[in-house]
């Protein structure tokens, strides 16, 4: 079989390799050579999905290469692989990256539970660096615009409009000239009766925001119980998702030879209505504490009864971990995975495979993303055209910043990475994401899992997202009000933004470009900093008028690695000389502090009327170092509540 391979491929290219040189003259410097031209092909000039394959035939002919013995065929036959490689790299078209420079988006936001749904929120993004922005709204699809906001922050909130439908259209002026984006036309709307909520802050309704596996008129969900090293996994039935009839076994260690010793994670399981029958993906591990082995676990069964295993393996000889599955309107599935091969780190890629037409088994690498970034929770939503491919970064258990790129294509090139949210994707890392509704109340939730949390604290952050033209963007609200039926999500907001754009001061000078204004700017990627590294240190707002203050929400400086709690109090003041104590954050025995990372979300609901606020932040506790090296620095101020005279 090889030597027939051989010949095949050396009569692809004329009967030699590299100006004459036969199998029987191939030696591991000549190998090495070619693997070194190679090397020298970018993944941003040639097409994606030719440039993975090359990546993957190297990484084939570096294991050849490196092994003590190997003979001149197969050293010949590694080079032919490689060669062939780079001959389809320069065949193919480059394929630019097309997606539009600017995305503004516009979503509908309560700051009462009854009433009239009339503010709105607008988030915008841009591919290219912008100095400022100019936000314009019409009402109608024809009416003349009028400016709305000015400033160089990344939202603003339109509030109190009167019954109807509005336009928006953003300018954003960059050395390279103006760019235009226009949001699609939003209407006011009565908020609907009988909403479901959920809590952000206590995690409670978190039923509401997504049902279980659903066949016909029955649910289904799959409950494990550990036996030693092993889990016996049976299934529970429902009529009306709330009342659970337990059933039998439907996977153990009697499944499959691998299953006497292991963990899942990352479970994928859905119904395939063609085959009547419900598949199963997920990252198997043994029961111990390595993450070593990466590989993916699937199986497949008929509603409500045992499960056939088809493989447990590391797809194409490629670890597998955090993973989620895609399937296309076409019905194509595919398999997007944090993944590595020899030689690389745990999650050092992710990668996209193609799968068979039973969803069953890997076919082939179709493309990768992030190479050698380390990134995990791969998710891929599409809409509007575009395909996004969303992820986390790999701090531990600590929270991350989540991020995203795009294509037009899932063979195509990938946007370059954005960030989403902010710097700690809400004291959380990026996780899965819900379809909430369809059509054009189609909302993605990104469900983002906050493994470290306070007592009483929420387990996820549930974050909707609006991605319009190759961006995504979202933002945090305590409570989201939910319609199942309608397929809406309404963020719940604790009264008015009152400090964005609003004086502030700070008890240490901003370094260059990190003055105190960027802490209330409505921009997470910028932060007050100051290099004088004094602490405590406080940051000051005046909300121009005596306010009820009834939610404030910090963003924080996280350091990969070295991560910090805070310890912070929130004082208000009427005339900004007598203060008071509005909440107390510096006990480290409360959970709510010694867990908390990168973002805090307090709601004060008994706060007095202040026009001043005031963050005074004692210090940062890092998890491992016991002194403080952290810069004063903060990302984002943001005040809610309620002006005296509204």
């Amino acid at each position: 079989m090889t030597t027939r391979l051989l010949v095949v491929a050396t009569a692809l290219l004329g009967g030699s390799i590299g100006g004459g040189v036969r199998h029987r003259d191939i030696t591991p410097a000549q190998l090495r050579e070619k693997l070194s031209e190679a090397a020298r092909f970018s993944e941003k000039k040639y097409s994606p999905a030719s440039w993975t394959e090359l990546r993957l035939v190297m990484a084939q002919a570096r294991q050849v290469v490196d092994r003590a013995g190997a003979s001149p065929a197969e050293l010949e036959a590694a080079l032919v692989r490689v060669q062939k490689g780079i001959d389809a790299l320069k065949e193919r078209a480059s394929i630019p990256d097309s997606t539009p420079r600017l995305g503004l988006a516009a979503s509908l936001f309560a700051t009462e539970r009854t009433g009239l749904v009339n503010n709105v929120a607008l988030r915008w993004a841009a591919a290219v660096p912008c100095e400022s922005f100019e936000l314009y709204r019409a009402t109608g699809r024809g009416g003349s615009f009028t400016k709305v906001y000015s400033g160089r922050g990344m939202s603003f909130q339109d509030y109190g409009l009167k019954p109807g439908s509005y336009t928006y259209k953003l300018e954003a002026h960059s050395q390279g000239g103006t760019l235009t984006a226009t949001a699609v036309p939003i209407t006011t709307m009565p908020l609907p009766s009988r909403l479901l909520e959920y809590s952000n802050q206590t995690g409670d309704g978190a039923s509401a925001l997504g049902e279980p596996l659903k066949v016909g008129k029955t649910y289904y969900k799959f409950e494990g119980k550990r036996d030693g090293k092993t889990v016996r996994y049976s299934v529970q039935t429902s009529l009306d998702g709330k009342s659970w009839k337990d059933g039998p076994v439907v996977l153990d260690e009697t499944s499959h030879p691998e299953l006497a010793d292991f963990k899942f994670e990352a479970n994928n399981i859905f119904y395939d209505k063609a085959r009547d029958r419900i598949v199963w993906w997920c990252h198997w591990e043994r029961s111990g504490g390595s993450y070593a082995d990466g590989r993916a676990f699937v199986a497949t069964a008929k509603p409500g009864e045992r499960f056939q295993v088809h493989r447990i393996e590391s797809p194409l000889g490629v670890q597998v971990r955090d993973m989620s599955v895609f399937i296309d309107d076409d019905k194509k599935g595919y398999l997007v995975a944090a993944s590595n091969v020899p030689g690389q780190g745990a999650n050092a890629t992710l990668t996209l495979f193609a799968l068979n037409d039973d969803y069953t088994a890997v076919t082939r690498i179709v493309n990768k993303a992030m190479e050698e970034e380390y990134r995990e929770a791969p998710h891929i939503v599409k809409t509007g055209g575009f395909y996004y491919l969303f992820f986390s970064q790999a701090a531990g258990w600590y929270p991350s910043r989540a991020g995203y790129v795009t294509a037009r294509s899932l063979e195509g090139r990938w946007s370059e990475p954005r960030a989403l949210g902010n710097s700690s994707t809400f004291a959380a890392q990026s996780g899965a994401i819900l379809d909430y509704g369809r059509g054009k109340s189609f909302t993605p939730v990104l469900m983002a899992n906050r493994w470290i949390r306070g007592e009483g604290t929420s387990a996820n952050a549930a974050i909707p997202l609006q991605c319009v033209a190759g961006f995504a963007l979202g933002d945090y609200a305590p409570t989201l009000l939910l319609d199942p039926a309608r397929g809406l999500v309404i963020p719940l907001e604790a009264g008015r933004l009152l400090s964005q754009d609003r004086p502030a001061t700070a008890s240490l000078p901003g370094s260059p470009d990190h003055d105190v204004s960027r802490a209330f700017d409505g921009d997470y990627s910028t932060a007050f900093q100051s290099d004088e590294k004094k602490w405590p240190f406080t940051v000051t707002t005046d909300l121009g008028a005596v306010c009820k203050v009834q939610n404030v929400q910090i963003s924080w400086h996280l350091h990969k690695g070295s991560e910090a709690y805070y310890k912070y109090t929130l004082e208000g003041s009427v005339d900004g000389k007598a203060w008071r104590v509005l909440l107390d954050r510096t006990d480290d025995k409360d959970t709510r502090v010694s867990k908390t990372y990168g973002f805090s979300n307090d709601l004060l609901p008994d706060s007095p009327a202040v026009r001043y606020v005031r963050v005074v932040v004692q210090r940062a506790v890092l998890h491992n170092n016991p002194n403080n090296w952290y810069p004063p620095t903060l990302y984002e101020v943001k005040v809610y509540g309620i002006r005296s005279a509204e």
